[in-house]
């Protein structure tokens, strides 16, 4: 599976990436809001290499906002999970409600700031297959 880059043609279909929109001049921008429920504000800490497991909230929209380290975004439309896409997180995104998601460490750890309602319902969903990125050394 190739690795994409963040772009707002590519990631449209599953959330909002955080930017200033073309060349705004704006100081303040509100990049996402969900004016139903409260939300929360957690670190992540995560080393996966792999994962067979994907999840989505159907409640919530989530952010996700790498700090450390070098990561992943696997995302997938509600009614297709096993269709995944992989994106490198190198800059922060919203993920729609509803939408599965995992996220996977390239660097030895990451770190990611994840902002989402404060009540969360979540789901699981299992991959047939295990999926990992296989990185190789350059010569």
């Amino acid at each position: 599976m190739k690795i994409e880059t963040i772009r707002e043609d590519t990631f449209q279909n599953y959330g909002v990436i955080f930017a200033f929109p073309g060349d705004s001049r704006e100081a303040f921008y509100i990049v996402d809001q969900d004016e139903e429920s409260p939300w929360r504000t957690a670190l992540f800490r995560f080393s996966d290499k792999k994962t067979d497991v994907l999840e989505r909230h159907p409640n919530t929209k989530e952010t996700f906002e790498p700090l450390q380290g070098t990561a992943l975004l696997l995302v997938a439309s509600g009614e297709a999970p096993e269709d995944f896409r992989c994106f490198l997180l190198d800059q922060a995104v919203s993920l729609k409600k509803g939408i599965w998601h995992q996220v996977l460490a390239l660097s030895e750890a990451a770190v990611v700031k994840i902002t989402e309602n404060y009540h969360v319902e979540t789901e699981f969903y299992r991959l047939e297959k295990a999926w990992g990125a296989n990185l190789h050394p350059l010569p």
